[in-house]
């Protein structure tokens, strides 16, 4: 997410929670099938917008990522809070409300990324998906089990439990000796 916000120069509290929800689900369905996140497959489905005075993310053309995202934020002005500077990992700035290029980009139809993101369905996750996917610390910190998806006895790779036939469920699995879980 900080390697988008950087890319097009605005800071997190300048998002607004659509763009939010969009940065974390392509994020989450990167991780799910293992993938490395870089800003320019982002920008392959997602322009950059500003609405009441917020950026967000708007769907690029007729490429649809998220099918079905939620409707709207109720009161989500109300929640808003603010981060310490020093949570975040890179020096951020504001962005001013000059005018926000458009900029036609390509669709990779081909290329073996884009497919395996286009044939995943969206599903609404449960926690330990999160936790598992990496995108959740809510999971006791000295624990020395991880949550993995399992199918048959094995791990599977989380992109399998987006679609409706999976059979499969999370499980826990005993971290290695010198493994470290992804949020230490």
């Amino acid at each position: 997410m900080v390697a988008i916000l950087h890319f097009y120069g605005f800071h997190i509290s300048q998002l607004g929670p659509m763009g939010m929800v969009r940065i974390h689900h392509f994020e989450f369905i990167h991780r799910s099938h293992g993938l490395e996140q870089p800003v320019n497959k982002f920008r392959v489905f997602y322009q950059l917008i500003r609405n009441m005075g917020f950026y967000s993310f708007a769907q690029r053309g007729s490429k649809k990522i998220l099918i079905n995202p939620p409707k709207s934020f109720h009161d989500w002005k109300m929640k808003f809070f603010f981060i310490r500077e020093e949570v975040i990992l890179i020096a951020m700035i504001f962005r001013e409300s000059n005018g926000i290029e458009k900029k036609e980009l390509p669709i990779p139809k081909v290329e073996d990324w884009y497919m395996r993101l286009m044939a995943t369905p969206n599903r609404v996750f449960g926690e330990q998906v999160l936790v598992a996917g990496g995108m959740s610390d809510k999971w006791p910190p000295r624990s020395k089990e991880v949550l993995v998806l399992m199918f048959n006895g094995e791990a599977a790779q989380f992109y399998q439990s987006a679609f409706p036939t999976f059979g499969g469920a999370m499980g826990v699995r005993r971290l290695g000796d010198g493994e470290v879980f992804w949020y230490e």
